[in-house]
């Protein structure tokens, strides 16, 4: 009700929900109004009717938002749908990257990098199945390297197939123990430097024993053979060699010297 002595001024209106003014009804900078929804109306100098306020502030429902450009202070719950690309600044927070985004969402945008929403924590977690990189793991390009991966042997035991070959011109040391000491089995090929008998020693179908170069000597040049005094283990001549040793040796108790039909040995 306009007050007494003035004349009320009112704009082109309806009182229709959701009604929007033709643009035929307007003239070029004429303000038209709903009652029903609040909102405020201009016809732009383009011919367009573009609405300027509405008393809901800044909720409500976004329809459409056409070209390029920034929309702020916006609340947005529920669904979100869109095509294209939609930039989102400042923090956004309350979202299950699993179950509430689809489609691939970039690592460097907080993603995972894939549709499948499937991670590895940043510390523990486990891997199935083949791994596919074009990137290094730790220092080592894998790609470069070949199709098979780096193998260890464990630090005690283990078994190596193939030939082995050592290109370093230092030394080889191999194992090396008292003849008490002998590691058991019947596997031949074996190789270990006596302590007892201060040389080395294989182990061949015919049980161990001394390998070129091994036996103790005096003289820069091992010009002069030595052997020990004392027998402590059970040897045999297996019949199809002979053996010399220097005098005077002895035979510890519970041990023997076995010389089969076919051998000879000479105690000098």
């Amino acid at each position: 009700m306009a007050a007494t002595g003035f004349t009320p001024i009112q704009l082109y209106r309806t009182a229709t929900a959701s009604a929007v003014p033709a643009a035929a009804k307007l003239a070029d900078g004429e303000l038209a109004i709903n009652t029903n929804d609040g909102k405020l109306f201009f016809k732009n100098s383009s011919g367009a009717v573009t609405q300027i306020a509405s008393t809901g502030g800044s909720t409500g429902t976004v329809s459409s938002v056409g070209g390029t450009g920034t929309v702020n202070g916006i609340s947005l719950s529920g669904t979100v749908t869109t095509t294209g690309n939609l930039t989102l600044g400042g923090t956004l927070s309350g979202v299950n990257l699993t179950s509430q985004v689809t489609g691939v969402l970039p690592v460097a945008n907080g993603g995972t990098g894939s549709s499948s929403g499937v991670y590895l924590p940043l510390s523990g977690g486990a891997m199935t199945g083949a791994i596919t990189t074009n990137s290094t793991f730790d220092g080592r390009d894998v790609a470069a390297d070949g199709v098979t991966a780096d193998a260890a042997l464990p630090k005690a035991g283990g078994a190596l197939s193939g030939n082995v070959t050592n290109t370093s011109t230092g030394s080889l040391q191999v194992s090396q123990g008292s003849t008490a000491q002998r590691d058991g089995g019947t596997a031949v090929g074996r190789l270990r430097y006596n302590s007892t008998t201060a040389g080395f020693e294989g182990y061949t179908a015919a049980g161990w024993g001394e390998i070129g170069g091994g036996g103790s000597s005096l003289g820069s040049d091992s010009i002069i053979r030595t052997n020990a005094k004392v027998i402590a283990e059970n040897i045999t001549f297996a019949g199809n060699e002979n053996g010399s040793t220097v005098g005077p040796v002895t035979v510890n108790n519970n041990y023997t010297v076995t010389v089969t039909n076919g051998s000879t040995w000479i105690i000098l």
